[in-house]
């Protein structure tokens, strides 16, 4: 072999010998990585000889079976007892899956929750929402909006209500109403004579009463007895009037405020308050209960002459005398004359002391001529009782809907004068589309009722303590997890009916065990693993072996190449020092 060609294969042999030593130092890393793997899956297998689960027991007969999911907690079901277990937050929000969190938004609940119980028009838009957002089925929607919203459900009790409600506008209800005569008590009754003795109490101060009802002018009805029914009061326009005799020396202030507290009295207010009381079908629903009393008590006092005020001469009289307390307007501040047995002005009769139409509660009417020495001065007292009805309603529909959600109000305005009365309120009306929820059956299908109530308890609970969403809790091992690492806990409902949050190691029906399942499956892996490991060793030690053999072949013919190349420029010396 020529120099130049010795010289060349040696350089070829140099790059085969280094690519050859790289290649072998990659597999060396590579089996560094291999061991790093085997360590890694033996540190994994060895942490799942301890892995357990979150099994639920309802029937407590040491099923473990049965994983504790969020899809068992929150479907109604008998491995429930058909009432909701929630997970919970910290901070004790309920934490929901994205379908229940679009039912929640589309309720209006915020996520801090509302901090009370709102009406059963809420929980059916909450149904509405699981409709919208794949829960449930319509069909089964409008099943349990028919069955009675249990408001007390989780909130201390557990007890289900099992009737179905219909929902009506007024006009429906007073149609139902007048259908079913078992919910009317004795029809309220009229008569002008025993009326003005119970008005007449103080000295025989009433000259004059009318009821009157239908049209607001002179034409209006005019009775001397009747019986109504409290249909008849709202889809009607009953008004009840009344003219004062008395002398200066009796004081007409005093005359006012007898009649005025007289009115207050009546027997019909109580037994309209009766009337409410079963037609909206208030026994055995706290929600509706508290509305109607709270609507009662504001209606007592519209009725009550402390609430009352003397328009006299222009001026206004001290609060606190006689038993008046603010400034009462005189029908819009008009003194009529007096001329007849009835209020009129100038010969026509003034429409306003008819109808009371703007006015809600007891009106005063102060007779201005200037003779003080006769009788018959004719002031006179006068209320809408159509508008007490009404305004009652109203007080029970803002109740219903939420104080600061209703469109509904009754309220006070002040006139030009500085006088108060309650006028121009927005009051319900028979084509208004408020709901009244009322109850047409019982004993209704059990199963129904339950799901219903299981609902109605979710519903409870995200609106006392506002929600939070988050998906991930449909998987169940993150759900598990979060659970045991303390991050999320379970709230659930206890024997006196109200839901508790704990730590999962403390509910009765839910116990840790070794997942023996997991526990199998990470030997398997491991087993598996580790064999494409070893494998993957067994090949690089193979190409290792290889490329060993290869550097040593190539280091000895490198080491001959290069004798040869030594000899021969060995020979070329000698050659030319001859």
């Amino acid at each position: 072999m020529g120099l130049a060609a010795s010289q060349a294969r040696l350089l070829t042999i140099t790059a085969r010998k280094s690519d050859c030593e790289f290649q072998s130092m990659r597999y060396s890393h590579q089996k560094i990585a291999l061991s790093r793997d085997l360590a890694n899956l033996s540190n994994e297998y060895q942490n799942s000889l301890d892995k357990t689960k979150l099994v639920y027991d309802f029937y407590g007969t040491g099923d473990e079976t049965t994983a504790l999911s969020y899809g068992l907690m929150m479907t109604p079901s008998e491995m429930n007892g058909y009432l909701p277990i929630l997970a919970t937050d910290a901070s004790g929000k309920a934490v929901l899956s994205s379908q229940y969190a679009a039912a929640a938004r589309a309720a209006g609940i915020p996520q801090e929750g509302l901090g009370c119980l709102p009406s059963s028009d809420v929980r059916n838009r909450f149904l509405q929402g699981m409709v919208d957002s794949g829960l449930i089925t319509q069909a089964a929607a409008d099943t349990y909006m028919g069955i009675q919203y249990a408001q007390t459900m989780g909130v201390g009790t557990t007890d289900l209500v099992t009737t179905e409600v219909q929902q009506m506008t007024l006009e429906q209800l007073l149609d139902y109403y007048d259908e079913n005569t078992d919910l009317t008590a004795t029809p309220g009754t009229f008569s002008k004579e025993e009326w003005k003795t119970i008005l007449n109490e103080d000295n025989n101060r009433v000259r004059g009463i009318q009821l009157r009802s239908g049209n607001l002018g002179e034409d209006a009805d005019t009775v001397d007895s009747a019986t109504f029914t409290l249909s008849d009061i709202l889809k009607g326009n009953y008004r009840l009037v009344t003219s004062l005799n008395y002398k200066q020396t009796d004081g007409r202030n005093g005359a006012i405020e007898s009649v005025a507290n007289n009115i207050a009295n009546l027997d019909i207010w109580e037994w309209m308050f009766n009337e409410f009381e079963s037609l909206l079908s208030v026994a055995g629903n706290s929600g509706i209960e508290r509305a109607f009393q709270t609507a009662k008590a504001k209606t007592q006092a519209l009725l009550s002459a402390d609430n009352l005020a003397l328009w006299a001469g222009g001026d206004t009289k001290e609060d606190g005398q006689n038993g008046f307390k603010g400034v009462m307007d005189t029908l819009d501040g008009v003194n009529s004359g007096y001329d007849g047995s009835w209020w009129q002005n100038k010969g026509h009769r003034y429409e306003a002391v008819y109808s009371n139409t703007d006015y809600i509660g007891i009106c005063v009417q102060k007779n201005s001529l200037p003779n003080a020495n006769k009788w018959h001065r004719a002031d006179g007292v006068a209320i809408n009782i159509t508008n007490i009805a009404k305004a009652f309603l109203t007080y029970f529909a803002i109740e219903m809907e939420g104080v600061g959600h209703s469109k509904y109000e009754v309220s006070e305005k002040n006139s030009d004068n500085g006088s108060r009365t309650v006028k121009d309120s927005n009051l319900i009306d028979l084509d208004d589309d408020f709901l009244f929820d009322v109850v047409v059956n019982t004993g209704i299908n059990t199963d129904q009722a339950l799901i219903s109530g299981f609902y109605d308890s979710i519903f409870n609970q995200i609106c006392l303590r506002g929600w939070t969403e988050n998906n991930q809790v449909l998987d169940n091992d993150y759900l598990q997890e979060m659970l045991k690492t303390g991050k999320l806990f379970l709230t659930t409902c206890a024997d006196d009916g109200y839901y508790y949050q704990g730590n999962y190691a403390t509910n009765t029906y839910v116990r840790e065990i070794t997942d023996d399942e997991a526990i199998a499956k990470a030997e398997a892996k491991y087993n598996t693993e580790k064999q494409k490991l070893n494998q993957k060793e067994e090949i690089l030690d193979l190409k290792m072996k290889n490329l060993d053999t290869e550097i040593s072949s190539l280091t000895t013919e490198y080491d001959t190449i290069k004798s040869v190349i030594s000899k021969n420029i060995e020979k070329s010396f000698k050659r030319y020092d001859a």
